[in-house]
């Protein structure tokens, strides 16, 4: 059903840009050969509304022209309204065109060079044939309606009254059009040809035997077109047949239709067994079949449009689990975000239980995500679908896909969608050679979806769709999407950071695992190297310059060691620095002058040690111990243009040091410390206490307390001129408060990209990570899914930022904003 989708959009974008014309005395004229019947009230206002679409300005279509070419002769008639255009193929498998028109038309040919007119009397029978720009026109004269065609023997069968179109099923069809607007009237018997014709490599067979016959009304807008009508079928072999009395349903498909799919094709049934029934007897199947129960348990089934394997999906009724329903059939094979996937032990019964409106060609294994139930030919493919589904990267999700809906009935029994971005490829393939490269280079502007709804009603179904543009603000590229999946060897042991790569200019990720081992993995997902180490890695991975060379090496502590390692993970020497003593803190890295002269301090309980890159303790920094155990690293701030060494200890002492290692701003004042860090804040150290409230040390030692009134676990961080705060569920981003859920949430951060300020926190109990501006807005697509505290920068070559953070156990993940 993929290239039926294509297909029928096809024919409604290429067939729809003929001319055509209506009556009811000029239907007993029509070819019975015609697959394309266009009528029209006004064809000169339908060739008007043609050229103003936006995809017709912006694109120039061979087929289009050569079309036009062959009825080249309307432009050179006056006014014509009320018309008939029948479009059929030949035996020689060419275009055969039609014209009927109540009126007689005047022809201005008078100024067109070598043109000639021919009256012809033959077997009774009066006509004209026109010679006009190298194309020839057989044209009636006499009583009776206006007739040209570009084929002789089709005008002689016309005139002559033989085999002409009578069919109950089209009459039905044509009295369901209005008279007074354009209207596409469809011949599925007669598809195959054509199709073979433009569309030699697409198949049609459910298009083709889905009914007798398909009629619709367009509507023009300057955003595009839609249409509605009917279908009618005309034999006990349509598809129709399957979903007559089975009733319509409010079709959910497109909650886990990843966005950047193809788009989907999906039935809906209100009632199960009445499907179930009619399906059977079409397949002429009487058996009862274990398999049975699922369609029995199901309400909607469809293929989901992928680049490489389309997916099969079904949901289940509200009343029945999608993991009981795949009971029997499948083995659990892994869990991958809280959602099952199996190994589908009999994959024939899948693949053959919707025939024949879908066919996939693998059902190897499944996932049970909440009600559906998704079969593919990859584990891979179905963890990317799990993902799309808990980021909201979905086509429910997507401002286009919901404005489409509006052209739509609330129920349907099929319900059709493509994206025009993969429309091109499907179309390159599906047409002859000669046309492949137009294809690929179709423009579709904002046209952003094709939607096709069908809704069966007793002998019939209803159709509606919309081909139209979606506004800007709907379909912005600046959403967030996972760009990267990396499963380690082992458990996470803590947050992936981004680090530059100095080969690139970009960022590569580096995290360590359970067992110790660090990971360098690039920005495409290649793991470059992993080292084991002898420790667990202090606080977060920082990156140095040693040799000044623009050339950066990792540097952090371990227990017992200050590491460095260069790109390629080998150790730098003199590094590593090893102590009998165990570093109870991170590692701080000072570069006071931003001219790469580092200094390297350990915190060992109530000690403090500095080094330079040489690995030899540093002279002048003459501070060594305090009175109790130091409770955060050193941190350097920068006010004013001086350098403070800020750290707390576990008596209340806030120690403020000089780069010599002395007191350069003495404190008197116990403070009882929370467990945030200090940071600079308008231009005072900042913190907070036990009791909830923030703290306030001037740069001359004063203390100030403001009443806060945070919770017991509270956060903060701040930045010079942002101050953001997280008390239970409040989060306070420059004085704005946001309610949040309630969870357990990571201490939030902020990150200074691009000169832009983001703000970050993941709920750990949720599984969602959450990225607000300086604004305290959110930003589009959040919350995303994520299992810790994210880093975040901008990794690769562009302009939007990415950020890094834990998924599964093993898993690292990266998101571009």
């Amino acid at each position: 059903m993929k290239k039926s989708l294509f297909a029928f959009f096809s024919i409604l974008l290429f067939l729809s840009c003929q001319k055509s014309e209506k009556i009811e005395s000029l239907i007993g004229f029509i070819p019975n050969d015609a697959a394309v019947i266009i009528q029209t009230s006004n064809l000169k206002q339908f060739q008007l509304d043609l050229n103003s679409l936006p995809f017709f300005e912006e694109n120039s279509l061979s087929v289009i022209d050569n079309i036009q070419k062959d009825l080249g002769f309307l432009k050179y008639t006056d006014s014509i309204t009320e018309s008939i255009i029948t479009l059929s193929i030949s035996k020689e498998a060419k275009f055969r065109y039609t014209f009927i028109s109540k009126q007689q038309p005047n022809f201005e040919l008078d100024s067109i060079p070598n043109k000639s007119i021919e009256n012809i009397k033959v077997e009774g029978l009066n006509y004209q044939k026109l010679s006009l720009e190298g194309n020839e026109f057989f044209v009636s004269i006499g009583n009776g309606p206006f007739i040209i065609s570009s084929s002789e023997t089709q005008l002689r069968q016309i005139l002559k009254k033989e085999d002409l179109l009578k069919n109950k099923s089209f009459t039905k069809a044509y009295k369901a059009i209005s008279p007074n607007k354009t209207s596409l009237i469809i011949n599925h018997a007669k598809l195959k040809s054509f199709q073979q014709n433009l569309f030699p490599n697409l198949e049609l067979e459910n298009v083709k035997n889905y009914a007798g016959w398909s009629a619709v009304d367009l509507e023009f807008s300057k955003n595009g077109f839609s249409f509605n009508g009917l279908s009618i079928p005309d034999n006990e072999k349509n598809l129709h047949k399957i979903l007559a009395k089975a009733g319509t349903v409010s079709i959910e498909f497109a909650k886990i239709v990843p966005e950047n799919s193809g788009g989907f094709a999906a039935l809906g049934y209100q009632d199960s067994e009445i499907f179930l029934q009619n399906l059977k007897g079409f397949k002429q199947d009487s058996v009862k079949r274990p398999e049975d129960r699922i369609i029995l348990n199901t309400r909607e089934a469809g293929i989901i449009l992928a680049e490489e394997n389309s997916l099969l999906a079904i949901k289940t009724l509200i009343t029945t689990e999608a993991t009981d329903l795949i009971s029997g059939f499948a083995n659990l094979e892994e869990n991958y975000r809280d959602f099952p996937i199996y190994k589908v032990t009999q994959p024939d019964v899948f693949k053959n239980l919707f025939t024949p409106f879908f066919n996939p060609k693998a059902t190897n294994f499944a996932a049970a995500i909440d009600q559906h139930l998704v079969f593919s030919a990859s584990i891979p493919q179905l963890r990317d679908l799990i993902a799309g589904y808990v980021n909201k990267n979905t086509l429910a999700h997507q401002a286009y896909y919901k404005d489409s809906e509006k052209n739509l009935a609330e129920e349907s029994s099929i319900l059709i969608t493509g994206k025009t971005a993969q429309l091109k490829s499907n179309l390159a393939k599906a047409v002859s050679k000669e046309f492949s490269a137009e294809m690929e280079n179709l423009n579709f502007g904002k046209h952003k979806l094709a939607i096709l709804q069908l809704v069966e009603e007793d002998d019939f179904a209803h159709i509606h769709g919309s081909f139209e543009s979606q506004n800007e603000q709907n379909t912005s590229n600046n959403k967030t999407e996972e760009m990267l999946s990396v499963n380690l060897e082992a458990e996470l042991l803590n947050e992936p950071v981004f680090v530059k790569n100095h080969l690139n200019n970009q960022m590569d990720i580096a995290v360590q695992d359970i067992n110790n081992t660090l990971y360098l993995i690039s920005n495409k997902g290649t793991i470059f190297w992993k080292k084991k180490l002898k420790g667990q890695i202090l606080g977060e991975i920082q990156q140095v310059d040693l040799f000044k060379n623009g050339k950066f090496q990792l540097a952090f502590a371990t227990p017992y060691s200050i590491e460095v390692l260069d790109r390629n993970g080998n150790t730098v020497k003199p590094f590593p620095l090893k102590f009998k003593d165990e570093i109870t803190q991170s590692l701080s890295i000072f570069d006071y002058d931003n001219n790469r002269k580092y200094r390297f301090l350990i915190t060992q309980k109530n000690e403090v040690f500095m080094y330079d890159k040489n690995g030899k303790s540093v002279k002048g920094f003459d501070f060594r111990k305090t009175n109790s155990e130091i409770l955060k690293a050193p941190k350097h701030l920068r006010i004013q243009n001086k350098d403070y060494i800020v750290f707390p200890e576990k008596s209340g002492k806030l120690n403020i040091l000089s780069r010599q290692g002395e007191h350069r701003v003495k404190v008197k004042e116990s403070i009882d410390f929370s467990e945030n860090e200090w940071y600079e804040f308008e231009n005072d150290f900042l913190s907070s206490n036990a009791e909830g409230n923030l703290v306030k040390v001037t740069q001359n030692g004063s203390v100030n307390i403001e009443n806060t009134a945070f919770s017991e676990n509270h956060s903060i961080t701040a930045r010079p001129n942002l101050l953001v705060s997280l008390s239970e569920n409040i989060l306070k981003i420059k004085g704005k408060e946001l309610n949040l859920d309630y969870g357990l949430y990571t201490n939030p951060k902020i990150f200074l990209v691009n000169n832009k300020y983001y703000i970050s926190l993941t709920d750990l109990q949720t599984q969602k990570v959450f990225v607000f501006d300086s604004n305290a807005e959110l930003l589009p697509g959040f919350p995303v899914y994520g299992t810790s505290g994210i880093n975040l920068n901008n990794a690769d070559i562009d302009q939007r930022p990415e950020f890094v953070v834990k998924g599964g156990e093993k898993e690292v993940l990266m998101y571009k904003l």
